[in-house]
């Protein structure tokens, strides 16, 4: 992640550097470009799953634009400028402390030689309750199976330590309830102390006027009462989630040159690559090559209008949703509906602000890549659903032939029936939950992890020999037989076994899969709660 890391400091230094100019001269030019640089990296930031700083960002970028629209209120008034600059200060103070530390990934289990550099993120977590609340303990210790550091404080309590954990759970002593006014100040004071961690409030009632002032307080995220668990820890295990979202990628099709120049470097200066085409004849071709996550269309061009254009597009199945935002002067609002009652998302109206146009485009883009995400993972568990796991477990197959190393894993719950026959379908959703989750804690980034059905998971383990991954799989299996999963009357355990399969001797992926599965039915048949390794990859 080292390249990462770099151009995060590159923006941070830019940002630092444009506000030193803006301080010492106080033209508004300089301050429109120290607010573009706070919007890159404040993208930047979010790709890097950074909630917390990203909050910060976000807090100065806005008190920056309550300034954007009017140049003669620059320079800005001294006690405003300090303002700002101590939030800024704040998050470059943060940056600072984050510096690689050559620490293997969250997901590293044995795979060290192979791992990145990662940012040097806190895994303390702060869990403010009343003493000895059950929801604490219990969270407690889920949290430190997947290795996180709870630290438990009381709601009139101080934290221990001033270095900001990751995240701040806050417990109320009465589930469903509106926080009451002594708790919210709390949480206030706590934001404080720590403008860059992530604030969790459980047990929210859901109304609005209770999670406005949640959200006011400094809460980032409401859990509705009655889903503790479900809502927190795969929100915390993304806290820690390090590989970098791919890049936003858009298709610019304009034919005026000037317009290009300026659109692309809009997004450009937001971190979003793009391509560019002056003839829509060439769009399927270019749409084809580039993979767009959006397109922004002119809507008067040669040969064919900007909507004609997105009709032909609409017509190939790939591209029904995928998002097409119009630029033009055209001011017709009759027009405008008709442009995007005929296949458009969107209108812009040119000259556009290069934020406006790179908030639109990235808005767009989040919520696409949300719908494809969606119909690619399971909604139980988040892991890679059943053919998605198939078709990529494939390309894994081809990457690692003909001399390559890659292991399958089959993992299905021991006796589930019995658990969802005795406590109930929730409690054997949260057993689902749980393995999911501890599959993602301790594997790497690089490794396939599905939900193959019920209470079936795959697991696929690139350039892996198959002795480590035994003795890996072996201490997932431990773990797990450990793990405490609460319920109403306590709390259960359970057990998992295993098959696995590894190159060479199998053409397919189906073929890996199914020797997995052989291995797996053995390990029920010896007993349940072990590792088996496939028969005839133990010959290869």
């Amino acid at each position: 992640m080292a390249h990462v890391y770099q151009s995060v400091v590159a923006l941070a230094e830019t940002l630092e550097g444009r506000w030193k100019n803006y301080r010492a001269q106080g033209d508004f030019d300089l301050f429109v470009e120290f607010t573009v640089s706070l919007n890159g990296l404040t993208e930047q930031l979010n790709r890097q799953h950074l909630p917390g700083l990203v909050r910060a960002c976000q807090e100065l970028e806005n008190a920056a634009l309550a300034l954007f629209g009017d140049q003669d209120m620059h320079p800005v008034p001294i006690d405003q400028a300090n303002a700002l600059e101590r939030k800024l200060g704040v998050i470059l103070a943060e940056l600072r402390r984050q510096e690689p530390s050559g620490l293997p990934s969250r997901r590293h289990s044995d795979f060290a030689e192979n791992a990145e550099d990662s940012w040097n993120r806190p895994r303390r977590i702060l869990i403010v309750s009343r003493a000895s609340h059950p929801w604490s303990i219990s969270l407690s210790e889920q949290l430190s199976f997947f290795g996180f550091i709870p630290e438990s404080m009381r709601w009139d309590g101080t934290p221990k330590s001033e270095e900001p954990p990751l995240a701040v759970l806050f417990i109320p002593d009465i589930e469903g309830c509106a926080y009451p006014p002594s708790d919210v100040a709390s949480i206030m004071g706590l934001r404080t102390r720590f403008p860059t961690s992530y604030f969790f409030c459980l047990s929210v009632p859901s109304n609005l006027q209770s999670i406005v002032l949640l959200e006011r307080a400094g809460a980032d995220a409401c859990i509705p009462a009655g889903n503790r668990n479900n809502g927190v820890l795969p929100r915390i295990l993304d806290l820690v989630q390090k590989d970098e979202e791919e890049a936003h990628r858009v298709l610019v099709v304009e034919d005026s040159a000037s317009a290009t120049a300026v659109i692309q470097r809009a997004l450009t200066q937001h971190g979003i690559e793009s391509r560019a085409i002056n003839d829509p004849r060439k769009l399927l071709e270019a749409a084809a090559e580039s993979r767009p996550d959006a397109i922004l269309m002119d809507m008067y061009m040669p040969f064919c209008t900007g909507v004609e254009a997105t009709s032909a597009l609409r017509q190939i199945p790939e591209y029904h949703a995928l998002p097409v935002i119009y630029l033009s002067s055209e001011t017709d609002i009759a027009q405008q509906v008709e442009a995007l009652r005929l296949g458009g998302d969107q209108f812009l109206t040119k000259p556009i602000n290069p934020i406006i146009l790179a908030s639109v485009v990235r808005t767009k883009i989040q919520r696409y890549r949300e719908m494809l995400y969606s119909g690619r993972h399971d909604s139980l568990t988040g892991l890679l659903n059943h053919s998605t796991a198939k078709m990529q477990l494939g390309q894994l197959l081809n990457d690692a032939q003909p001399h390559g190393d890659l292991v399958v894993a089959m993992i299905d719950i021991d006796h589930f029936k019995s658990i969802n026959d005795n406590y109930g379908h929730p409690v054997g959703d949260q057993v689902i939950r749980s393995l999911a989750w501890l599959l993602r804690g301790r594997l790497r980034n690089s490794d396939l992890i599905g939900r193959y059905g019920g209470e079936e998971f795959i697991v696929a383990l690139p350039e892996s020999k198959i002795e480590r991954a035994i003795a890996l799989f072996n201490r997932i299996r431990e773990d797990f037989s450990a793990l405490p999963h609460t319920h109403v009357n306590g709390s259960v355990q359970a057990t998992f076994s295993c098959g696995l399969a590894t190159l060479p001797g199998y053409a397919s992926a189906s073929e890996l899969i199914e020797a997995a599965d052989h291995a797996l039915l053995e390990a029920k048949r010896r007993g349940r709660n072990r590792v088996l390794l496939a028969r005839k990859a133990a010959r290869a």
